[in-house]
């Protein structure tokens, strides 16, 4: 159920994109938990929670997350916050309408960005209002964003409590994007893939 949260403003004014989010079809690849990459995209007023929160399978610290959005938007800002002990992400990878993508092709891709993210042990971040700024040219019609948390900062684990987006709706539908890549399936899309449970191969 969507209701209306004109007040999930950044203190910039940028307008936060959660309602635009297909929360249900969101998914993430190595999350230790089933599910619980959804649970992280929260309304502005809960980015201190640390609970609910989504990590990594033990010992392998990376995770793809896919984040489809109802409509057409135009991405211009992206706020995580990591745990602290060294497991929160260091670098995020980000990519624009390419839901193919998976742990067989991430690191052959070039991303659309690039982020390095600081540190919550040394900077005061925990409290989930750094936004990092994207270029604008990169993501202006945005229906599914791709995200590659490929490091964090030395702990076997990676830890995120929250995510989430500002930007503007653009009204294109999704439903139009999507036929597209009904049409276009890629080959092997259920190979080379880590299990989003277990972290495992199939």
């Amino acid at each position: 159920m969507c209701t209306d949260h004109s007040h999930d403003l950044g203190d910039d004014g940028g307008v936060s994109l959660i309602e635009s989010v297909d929360i249900e079809s969101v998914r993430c690849l190595n999350e230790a938990v089933h599910g619980s990459c959804k649970t992280i995209i929260k309304h502005y007023e809960d980015r201190d929670n640390a609970e609910p929160y989504m990590e990594s399978n033990e010992d392998d610290v990376e995770m793809i997350m896919h984040v489809p959005f109802t409509e057409g938007v135009r991405l211009t800002q992206i706020s995580v916050t990591g745990h602290t002990s060294g497991s929160a992400p260091s670098t995020l990878k980000l990519w624009s309408n390419r839901p193919d993508i998976d742990f067989s092709n991430a690191s052959d891709l070039p991303p659309a960005q690039t982020i390095e993210l600081v540190d919550p042990d040394t900077h005061n971040s925990f409290e989930g209002n750094l936004d990092y700024p994207l270029r604008g040219s990169k993501f202006n019609n945005v229906t599914h964003l791709t995200i590659f948390f490929e490091e964090n900062f030395g702990a076997d684990i990676t830890r995120i409590n929250y995510i989430g987006f500002k930007g503007a709706r653009t009204n294109t539908r999704h439903g139009i994007v999507q036929c597209v890549y009904e049409a276009r399936p890629v080959p092997g899309d259920h190979q080379k893939v880590k299990d989003e449970g277990t972290g495992g191969v199939i």
